[in-house]
């Protein structure tokens, strides 16, 4: 339950209605479970608990993202399912596993490139899990429409820095390798 209401808190500091509401819905079912009034097993308690299981997911992925090895087996092996049910969970969301690792790296390397602005665009590629510059400077370039050194360099008056999700090509490696 705790990673679903952080999952809803983000999703209403993002302005995702639409992801809030399932939320709610989904933490309220969570509740229902917990008091024995709707059973795990039933079709509202499988999907609530899918739900649960994603919002796990995301916040797994997001204390991980620095790891270039993060990947589906990793997130499977810490939530106890299977790779392929990782996957399922991810396939609701418009956002594949790989593109929600890309645009929270993508997400968190633009809030360091603004919090820290004297820190090597290396460092930063490295903390957020890329291996390879080259890879970085590709994918921020793809996510953003501008390389590292030019976003730093006007200062991110932006405002926040997300992958757009229709752009497949900045999950296209996501390990940096």
């Amino acid at each position: 339950m705790d990673a679903s209401y952080a999952d809803f808190k983000e999703a209403v500091e993002d302005g995702d209605t639409a992801r809030s509401t399932s939320l709610v819905n989904a933490l309220a079912e969570l509740a229902l479970i917990e008091r024995g009034i709707v059973a795990a097993g039933s079709r509202r308690g499988q999907r609530a608990l899918r739900a649960a299981r994603l919002s796990l997911a995301r916040r797994l992925i997001t204390r991980r993202l620095s790891q270039a090895s993060l990947s589906p087996a990793t997130v499977a092996d810490l939530l106890g399912v299977s790779v392929r049910h990782v996957h399922m969970l991810f396939e609701g969301t418009g956002q594949s596993f790989s593109q929600t690792v890309t645009a929270q790296r993508i997400r968190l390397s633009g809030q360091l490139l603004r919090e820290a602005p004297g820190r090597p665009i290396a460092e930063v590629a490295r903390a957020c899990g890329f291996e390879s510059l080259a890879t970085f400077y590709r994918v921020f370039h793809a996510a953003v429409g501008m390389p590292p050194g030019e976003f730093r360099a006007q200062g991110a008056r932006s405002g926040p820095v997300s992958a757009p999700s229709s752009d497949h090509r900045a999950s296209t490696d996501l390990t940096g390798k």
